[in-house]
């Protein structure tokens, strides 16, 4: 009788990220229709990587995920795992105010090819905490065993995932948490969790890799990913010193583009930097 073959352990492409790690929170270009401009995007894409950042997350905030259909989100996962060739990992945020259609959306983004998910903290309606884990728990859940980061920006939310619901949440299997929330407090509480914590504020990325953070997940590095590559290698290396003059020179950009209203600054950027690439905003934002 022939003894039960072996099940291999799937590959876990988002644990071989260097740590630190620079993922860029990706930019969604549009056409003068206002529809996405996967020819934009692939050029992109393709210019991150070849600047060795570290991952890729489409569909978040930077992304104007929120302002984006199902279809949409769906369609600029498939373009990035597609244009990324495997590449560099591809955590795709899903999240959505509702359970369904965030476990929906994460079903599709891993049938697509990506390496991982990311899901915001639901929003709109005030909940608490069990809810907030519950939420979490069908996502892991749908996610089968591929990496899942919880999504943190109160600000933007309304809810806040608390240090417990973190905790919880890593013993059933939650990977990480990606930090907007400005806190740097709540961050060092976050990495007490055990859990993979990424930076999620880029004003801050320089003192919390050398707090112990995974990376970071940047919107600056659309921009300028050489820069974030030298901040964490700066720091990866105890370069202090560099470090602090990377995050002086990232902060200044920050500032620059933060004026107006949100994202303005930065798709303004991207065009100017990238041949073809519009910086046409989804409405009401634009």
């Amino acid at each position: 009788m022939r003894p039960p073959a072996r099940v291999r352990p799937r590959p876990d492409p988002l644990r071989a990220l260097d740590h630190p790690a620079v993922v860029v929170a990706l930019l969604t270009p549009f056409g003068r229709d206002g529809r996405l401009d996967a020819a934009a995007l692939r050029d992109h894409v393709e210019h991150l990587v070849e600047e060795r950042v570290d991952g890729l997350m489409p569909c978040g905030t930077t992304g104007e995920g929120p302002l984006l259909s199902e279809g949409e989100v769906a369609a600029v996962v498939a373009t990035v795992v597609d244009a990324s060739r495997g590449r560099v990992p591809v955590l795709a945020h899903v999240g959505r105010a509702d359970t369904p259609a965030t476990v929906r959306l994460a079903r599709r983004a891993l049938a697509d090819g990506a390496d991982g998910l990311s899901a915001v903290v639901p929003y709109y309606y005030a909940l608490d905490g069990a809810q907030i884990v519950a939420h979490f728990r069908a996502l892991i859940e749908a996610a089968d065993g591929k990496p899942v980061y919880a999504y943190t920006i109160p600000a933007r939310t309304g809810n806040e995932l608390s240090v417990d619901a973190a905790r919880s949440l890593g013993r059933d299997g939650l990977r990480g948490v990606k930090d907007s929330t400005k806190s740097f407090e709540r961050h060092r509480q976050y990495l007490e969790t055990g859990l993979d914590v990424l930076m999620g504020s880029d004003g801050m990325v320089a003192r919390a890799l050398a707090a112990g953070a995974a990376g970071c997940v940047s919107a600056l590095a659309n921009v300028r990913p050489d820069l974030l590559r030298r901040l964490k290698e700066a720091a990866a290396a105890g370069r202090d010193d560099d470090a602090s003059a990377a995050q002086d020179e990232l902060s200044a950009l920050r500032a620059e583009l933060s004026h107006g209203p949100p994202l303005v600054g930065l798709k303004r950027a991207a065009s100017e930097r990238f041949p073809g690439y519009r910086s046409t905003l989804r409405a009401p934002l634009g």
